[in-house]
């Protein structure tokens, strides 16, 4: 049995873990690739689309059994959402839809749009025979389309969680030196709803401490020109290290070199975290967070046991925080054990892979039996 997963972007952590289905077989398509794959691990069941009609007809010629549909609330996407509906359709084959957006609709796209949004998508939820929600914000914007609630599944899927073994606390010789300071650590997109700003500010604040305090940031982005002008006009050149993208396979030396791993994500008209999966990583490398309640963030993070949760856009609550758990050892170790056994419980890819694949089946032996009455 085969089942067709349709995405616009992938990276490698969503792709990954498709390695542990075992009863079904997984066609991923996709529009766009990250560039944090290495050479070998895009495999022949990734297959690329290039426009709506594309992706019609890959659906066509491919004939899955199942097919999970695209994020549907986002209007740019709305050819794409119709071209697997119309397939799924005419093949009279089982639809289900995934959907992270968190931002209520009316903030993000408005009073016009929204609306049409929601009618827009009532055909797709009328025929889908299931949707997937990963947050709260999320299973709100579905009620919000239409009474959906009989067709709601909570599941830790296509942000599966992580290889337990790889993202481990146990270091492996490849950790980076990050100087003799203690290492502060962030890892995502240098944009400003991530925060980036933010953290700028609150490590003056850190330094004031503790001068010895290291900044590390892994990642790129439009800010990254400012954020060396800014270093440089504030003279933290030797305190602020740029080390640039980091494919996701090398990136667990990088968390298990830090003390403290920041993702202060801001909320935005058009964006909020939908799950946060720096922190996920990080807490199964053992090593606490410091974050905000952007979005999902704290349905993900339990706030004072894993790590420490912060309002956004206050530096100097993100630098409490840091110095709270640098200048505690003891801390730092406690809720990083209990970050680890947090992630193994929640975020282990081979068990939530498990799962999806046992609801996959469940959901699909439902369909055959309702077209064979």
């Amino acid at each position: 049995m085969r089942v067709a997963l349709v995405f616009t972007d992938i990276r490698r952590d969503l792709v990954a873990p498709l390695g542990y289905f075992r009863s079904l077989e997984v066609l991923l398509y996709y529009h766009t690739a990250y560039s944090d794959f290495a050479p070998g691990e895009m495999g022949d069941n990734l297959l690329r689309y290039r426009n709506a009609m594309d992706l019609f007809l890959q659906l066509w010629r491919g004939r899955p059994d199942l097919v999970q549909g695209l994020e549907p609330f986002a209007i740019r996407l709305l050819p794409r959402i119709y071209a697997v509906l119309l397939a799924t359709w005419m093949r009279r084959v089982p639809l289900y839809v995934l959907s992270l957006e968190n931002r209520p609709l009316d903030e993000k796209h408005g009073p016009f749009f929204a609306p049409l949004e929601r009618l827009l998508l009532r055909p797709v939820f009328n025929w889908a025979r299931a949707i997937i929600y990963l947050n709260e914000g999320g299973r709100r914007n579905v009620l919000s389309v239409g009474p959906y609630g009989d067709k709601l599944e909570r599941l830790m899927y296509g942000t599966w969680g992580v290889d337990p073994e790889e993202f481990s606390p146990l270091r492996d010789g490849r950790e980076p030196d990050l100087g003799a300071g203690p290492a502060v650590l962030f890892v995502g997109r240098l944009h400003v709803e991530k925060g980036i700003w933010v953290l700028l500010e609150a490590f003056g604040l850190v330094r004031e401490q503790m001068p010895t305090a290291r900044l590390v940031l892994v990642g790129q982005g439009s800010e990254q020109s400012a954020i060396e002008r800014e270093v440089a006009r504030r003279g933290w050149q030797e305190a602020v290290v740029l080390v640039g993208p980091v494919k996701n396979r090398d990136l667990p030396p990088y968390l298990r070199a830090a003390q403290v791993v920041v993702s202060p994500s801001l909320t935005t008209r058009k964006w909020e975290e939908q799950v946060g999966m720096v922190n996920i990583q990080a807490m199964a490398c053992g090593v606490p967070v410091v974050s905000t309640q952007s979005g999902a963030i704290a349905e993900y993070v339990p706030d004072g046991q894993v790590g420490i949760l912060v309002p956004e856009r206050d530096p100097r609550a993100l630098a409490e925080g840091v110095l709270r758990l640098l200048g505690d050892e003891a801390l730092r170790r406690r809720m990083g054990a209990a970050g680890r056994a947090y992630a193994l419980e929640h975020y282990d890819a081979r068990l939530n892979v498990a799962q999806a694949e046992e609801w996959l089946l469940g959901l699909l032996a439902q369909a055959r039996s309702a077209r064979g009455a």
